[in-house]
């Protein structure tokens, strides 16, 4: 029997660093992956000084709460701090289930996680993050983000504070993408994030057959971003970024053809 992904020509777009379990998974499914990271992401060059109070303060917390925003935040944020013992004592809050799936493996406990979902929206929704007054919680992530979570926990009382770890910026060259498309060797686009959508047509521009190609996304909200932005082909939603979940959803797609 054939693959269920056989001959599936699928450009993967994660950043390097986290796209190798995908590409593999691609294989074993049929697909011809092709590598075409439009993102990288790299480590700040020095810890912030809000993340170092979780290890610096001597008879106090410094924070009641750490949320990490992804994985991201979990690797390049824990890679910065010389000892755990005082992050361990806190309440550590994760996007989603990726995220704390990562913290655990570092061998901390998540104190909450949606169990469903994994955007900002569904970890204000949880009980635990009502009632924050006088509550001093830290955001581990990146370079930039919705501000969303941040505003919303001061309304609730808290004092908020970011530590920004690791840095975006764009990749990729238009040549290789337009050679793949010349070559009709370009079926489908997986797309993780708004930021390599916006840095996908950044790179191409004035090329108008962008809009026609399919895409997987990892989300209902970069879904209706791509249509805002004009595709309107084939979006196919996975229920995740995740890897298996984008791997699924590609399935259901060529079983639907």
């Amino acid at each position: 029997m054939p693959l269920p992904l056989q001959g599936l020509q699928v450009l993967v777009t994660r950043p390097v660093h986290q796209a190798g379990r995908f590409y593999d998974l691609l294989l074993a499914a049929g697909a011809e992956p092709k590598l075409f990271p439009l993102l990288s992401i790299q480590p700040v060059a020095l810890a912030p000084a809000s993340l170092l109070q979780i290890t610096t303060t001597a008879h106090d917390k410094a924070y009641d709460w750490v949320i990490f925003i992804s994985a991201n935040a979990v690797e390049f944020g824990l890679s910065l701090l010389n000892d755990m013992t005082s992050l361990a004592r806190l309440k550590l809050g994760a996007i989603g289930k990726q995220t704390a799936t990562v913290l655990q493996q570092y061998g901390l406990t998540v104190t909450v996680t949606p169990e469903q979902g994994f955007t900002s929206e569904d970890l204000l929704a949880l009980d635990e993050l009502q009632q924050l007054a006088g509550q001093r919680i830290l955001i581990i992530r990146g370079d930039s983000g919705r501000e969303l979570l941040a505003d919303t926990l001061k309304q609730r009382g808290a004092d908020v504070s970011y530590a920004q770890v690791y840095q975006r910026s764009a990749t990729g060259f238009a040549a290789g993408l337009k050679q793949l498309h010349a070559k009709q060797q370009l079926d489908i686009i997986c797309v993780t994030s708004r930021e390599i959508l916006q840095n996908l047509l950044q790179l191409l521009q004035a090329e108008t057959w962008i809009y026609q190609q399919a895409l997987v996304v990892g989300s209902e909200r970069i879904a209706a971003y791509a249509q805002q932005l004009g595709f309107n082909n084939s979006i196919i939603v996975a229920t995740s970024p995740a890897d298996d979940a984008m791997l699924a959803a590609l399935i259901q797609w060529r079983q639907d053809k």
